[in-house]
């Protein structure tokens, strides 16, 4: 997984292994591991949930994105490409989500690319 993060959004990118296992088991996380011990991780998890509303939660390095499960199963079978919504955080304040399925690369390796989804550019 893919994570991107500026100024007050987070972008994740998924490839299709990735995006397969979030559909089955509801779950998926990255580990950033600044040292051997677990409080030395930052962690960011995709969580579906049964609620309608996306949400936020961030505790002792671990920043869990709550996603609906009617957005997550729509978006794992089809052909749309993301899904985004603006999480409020407080006195009008807010996190903008983006999840977006992780096309090929065309100007990268057969490694980084592996398990990318075709690019629709690629007949360009």
């Amino acid at each position: 997984m893919k994570i991107r993060i500026l100024g007050n959004s987070l972008r994740f990118r998924l490839k299709q292994p990735e995006v397969s296992h979030f559909q089955q088991h509801g779950i998926i996380t990255e580990i950033i591991e600044f040292g051997p011990d677990p409080t030395n991780q930052l962690c960011f998890t995709l969580e579906i949930t049964t609620k309608s509303e996306f949400a936020v939660d961030y505790a002792l390095g671990q920043v869990t994105i709550h996603v609906p499960g009617h957005v997550a199963e729509d978006w794992s079978n089809n052909d749309q490409v993301g899904f985004n919504a603006k999480v409020n955080t407080g006195k009008g304040r807010g996190i903008e989500l983006l999840v977006e399925k992780d096309f090929l690369c065309l100007d990268r390796g057969e490694e980084e690319n592996k398990g990318a989804y075709p690019n629709p550019n690629a007949a360009c």
